[in-house]
């Protein structure tokens, strides 16, 4: 799935038919529609477009950007690294993740190079599609930098203490990201706030910062007294609907 097996499908018949094209989704003037209603500022409207045309959008995008397989494939990538318990601290795992954030970093200055000489060419299909897989290649080596860093620096007792709130902010990472989209569109969208014009980088990044660490005190808050986030709980009853093994 990490391999990109549709976007190197399409190069290689690009090869041997020069007149070979990608399926045209039409995700974009679905997303016209989407800009439409939301720009409207009519909540009810703007919920009911996200249920039905703005899924469908947010998918075929999804497919057409090659995000679909690579969803799928991190989601077993993550599946492994628990089975195998490769957080659990030890002296073998640590020795792993050295290792990865080594082969990791290497790899990823010449992927990160290959994908912008791509990029920059003229070749719309390539582009779309040996661009897609190089540009998932080095943001991949990239997040196995950022997350091998942090495996090797929690080890460290300081780094252990100054990160340790997010323990619980990612016992609770579907409640955050849900409500984060929630705050998200009630500041910015027009049919709450509307402070998208007014907002530029440093203010948007100094609402974020407020919310985090609103939601991080939320969190330690919550679990102070449940087991798990509003929304996991939920989940996890969805889960083991039709099981005895609750």
């Amino acid at each position: 799935l990490l391999i990109q097996p549709i976007e190197w499908y399409h190069y290689i018949m690009g090869l041997f038919n020069p007149a070979h094209t990608l399926p045209n989704l039409g995700v974009g003037a679905m997303y016209g529609e989407v800009a439409e209603y939301t720009k409207a500022g009519n909540f009810w409207n703007f919920i009911w477009g996200n249920i039905t045309l703005g899924q469908k959008a947010s998918l075929y995008w999804a497919i057409g950007a090659g995000r679909f397989l690579q969803t799928a494939g991190l989601f077993l990538l993550g599946f492994y690294i628990g089975r195998k318990e490769l957080f659990v601290t030890s002296e073998s795992h640590l020795r792993f993740w050295v290792k990865t954030l080594i082969i990791a970093a290497i790899c990823f200055a010449p992927l990160y190079s290959l994908k912008e000489q791509i990029m920059g060419g003229d070749n719309a299909l390539i582009k779309q599609t040996v661009g897609t897989a190089f540009d998932m290649w080095q943001k991949f080596a990239f997040t196995f930098v950022l997350v091998a860093s942090f495996v090797i620096l929690y080890q460290k007792e300081c780094f252990r203490k100054t990160v340790s709130a997010l323990r619980f902010y990612g016992k609770m990472s579907l409640t955050n990201y849900i409500t984060q989209s929630i705050m998200g569109a009630i500041i910015y969208f027009p049919f709450g706030l509307y402070l998208a014009p007014y907002c530029g980088y440093t203010i948007s990044l100094l609402i974020g910062f407020v919310l985090f660490m609103l939601q991080v005190w939320f969190c330690k808050w919550w679990l102070a007294s449940h087991k798990q986030g509003p929304l996991e709980s939920i989940w996890h009853k969805w889960t083991w609907m039709f099981s005895n093994n609750k």
